[in-house]
């Protein structure tokens, strides 16, 4: 319990010290007005002096009473009577701590000089309704204040409650994204397969000598395109390699895909959504026929042709977007000189 009220103490913020003092120098100098009626004389220092000090203690003792309750579970079902007894207690111990002081203090307040001009006793004697009106005097703006503060901690409660709510949208959104993703990398073009595995057939029955090393490569690309479900995502070189097996297969089909020119250096293992690169191939080859491709990754993911052109938006183009942007990653298309580069930059 001790242990807890300490630390309730260390974490007294900035801003809050700021709104009790701010308001403790004010309530002081309310009675300083006065100063401009009367003449104290050589006891002026020792006014201000005593009008900053009292208000200050008092300020203290509250802090004290309402940080422990302040910092208690915001939400207790009797936080709001807790925060008003304590104000209340905060409120009552001022008064016990500010008496005394206030009789050891030497020096006069402009009440006590006012009094003293008038012939009656001094302002804060020990009398049970000037205890309680000074009490009340002390609990109505401190009870202000720890409302305004409340208000500000609900607040700011609030404020990150809704944003861990974003956070947690975005990451199901991306997970779920990803989940999409996965089983879009899952998918195996059936036509393409079947007329591979005929193709395959053919050379046996031909008795081909690449009837073997066809087979080996269809055997690649069902390797690295069938589902990998268990995967959370993709590789960089996971995904070339998916690239190089689907243009092998291509080839095997006396087709014309275009020479795979892949460098990735360290980046291999780099996490990127499944599915992005090999569309993009996919579209290249139907929309221009590219005799070269390439893979780079130097400043980016850059997946290259040696066709100009292909930075159109389509159907197909828009929702690799939509997947990129997403997954908080950019897609940029550079076209010029013979050349497209579709740049993809992914998040730190």
């Amino acid at each position: 319990m001790i242990r807890q009220v300490l630390a309730a103490w260390r974490s007294l913020r900035a801003e809050e010290a700021l709104a009790f003092v701010s308001a403790a120098l004010l309530f002081g100098a309310i009675d300083l007005t006065s100063l401009l009626e009367m003449n104290v004389g050589d006891e002026l220092p020792q006014v201000l002096a005593r009008h900053v000090i009292v208000p200050l203690v008092s300020c203290a003792v509250l802090v004290l009473c309402w940080l422990p309750v302040a910092r208690s579970s915001p939400i207790h079902p009797a936080r709001r009577q807790r925060l008003i007894a304590a104000t209340l207690l905060g409120s009552m111990l001022t008064i016990a701590v500010v008496y005394p002081l206030a009789d050891a203090l030497p020096w006069r307040s402009l009440c006590d000089i006012y009094a003293a001009h008038r012939g009656k006793p001094r302002c804060m004697t020990l009398r049970l309704s000037a205890v309680i009106g000074d009490t009340l005097w002390v609990f109505m703006p401190a009870l202000m204040i720890v409302g305004v503060l409340e208000f500000r901690t609900v607040r700011r409660r609030q404020e990150q409650a809704a944003q861990d709510l974003l956070r947690e949208h975005s990451q199901l959104r991306r997970h779920a994204l990803a989940a999409r993703l996965a089983a879009l990398q899952a998918q195996v073009d059936p036509a393409l397969l079947f007329d591979a595995l005929v193709s395959v057939e053919q050379a046996y029955d031909r008795q081909d000598a690449t009837a073997s090393a066809r087979l080996e490569r269809l055997i690649r690309h069902l390797r690295v395109a069938l589902p990998r479900l268990r995967e959370a995502g993709a590789t960089l070189g996971g995904e070339a390699e998916l690239i190089a097996s689907y243009l092998d297969l291509l080839r095997d089909l006396n087709g014309a895909p275009p020479h795979f020119d892949c460098e990735l250096g360290s980046h291999g293992a780099t996490a990127l959504p499944p599915m992005l690169l090999l569309p993009l191939v996919q579209r290249a080859l139907r929309l221009s026929q590219p005799a070269r491709c390439w893979l780079r990754a130097d400043g980016g993911i850059r997946l290259g042709f040696d066709r100009a052109g292909l930075c159109a938006d389509d159907a197909e183009l828009s929702a690799l977007r939509e997947r990129v942007t997403a997954m908080d990653a950019t897609l940029r298309c550079v076209s010029g000189d013979g050349r497209t580069e579709f740049i993809l930059e992914l998040p730190s």
